[in-house]
């Protein structure tokens, strides 16, 4: 049973899911293609969220390429992106209705992830859904999945396993709400609901580059890297409320809020791999260029 609990949704956005799908019904009566009614849902989904928003520009995670799938970098941006209150749209290739299969894990109803030599046979490329939440477990291929929203199937939601995306995402693409300026702003020490603090993070922090250009940084194994990583949390008006935040989500790896977390908690020093070095790192370095600003004794 506790097992069960452990594979429910990390992040979920499915609660305005009726009213976005009356919205696109209302606004286009006509049948539009998955594509554009998933691009329509996800933006409908933002703005949704995102009430304090004036608009939502768009963010390519993955360009269009049907010869691979996602890498790790942008696995974990469209994660990201979840973490801060956006959906994400995912076209790609879809098994054959008659070949579709699911199985499940943890309570959960997981897509089967066909084998490669099915492409262009029972696996075709062409088809659109919406990633609307998502959950890390090791049972699961690839050690997670999305919560997926299919415009073929409505009011239906499946389990799509993080090997699945890495396999056969053709393009992913998400929304980044434009937040208006507010003197009502709240700080980092007032209470804010996790969908707030996500797009207060997702709005200021200094790492949040669309282009996902630090995430090898703050997710890289080499010590230095992280000792870059936390330079660059240092001065971030959000580091507490991005710290706090990770650690509610257990996030299993990486930097947070100037912090190295490991299992869901902060850990005062990463060892590398192999014999300890014989030269101590120091304890600052520069956040662009990685040299020393203090040594250690």
């Amino acid at each position: 049973m506790a097992e069960t609990r452990r594979a429910a949704p990390t992040v979920d956005l499915r609660n305005h899911d009726d009213g976005v799908s009356t919205y696109l019904a209302d606004e286009f009566p006509n049948v539009l293609p998955a594509w554009d009614w998933c691009v329509g849902y996800t933006r409908r989904l933002i703005e949704m969220s995102f009430p304090a928003s004036r608009e939502v520009s768009g963010d390519t995670i993955k360009g269009f390429d049907r010869s691979c799938g996602a890498d790790r970098n942008q696995l974990d941006r469209a994660i990201a992106a979840l973490d801060a209150g956006s959906a994400v749209a995912f076209y790609g290739w879809w098994p054959t209705p008659e070949t579709l299969n699911h199985a499940p894990i943890l309570g959960v109803e997981l897509m089967e992830v066909p084998t490669p030599d099915r492409k262009g046979a029972t696996l075709v490329d062409g088809h659109a859904v919406v990633l609307v939440g998502y959950a890390r477990h090791r049972a699961f291929p690839g050690g997670g999945y999305f919560v997926v929203r299919d415009p073929n199937a409505p009011g239906r939601f499946t389990g799509l396993p993080f090997t699945y995306v890495r396999a056969y995402a053709t393009t992913l693409w998400t929304g980044r709400p434009e937040l208006r300026d507010s003197a009502d702003r709240p700080e980092d020490g007032d209470q804010l609901d996790p969908v707030d603090a996500n797009r207060r993070i997702a709005s200021a922090a200094r790492c949040a580059d669309p282009r996902a250009s630090y995430t090898s940084l703050f997710f890289s194994e080499d010590p230095r890297d992280v000792l870059r990583a936390k330079a660059i949390c240092s001065v971030c008006t959000v580091r507490q409320l991005c710290l706090s935040r990770a650690l509610e989500r257990r996030e299993p790896y990486g930097v947070w809020g100037g912090e190295f977390l490991f299992d869901g908690a902060v850990v005062a020093v990463k060892r590398g791999r192999g014999r300890p070095r014989a030269t101590p790192l120091p304890l600052y370095v520069d956040e662009v260029t990685g040299q020393p600003l203090e040594t250690v004794a």
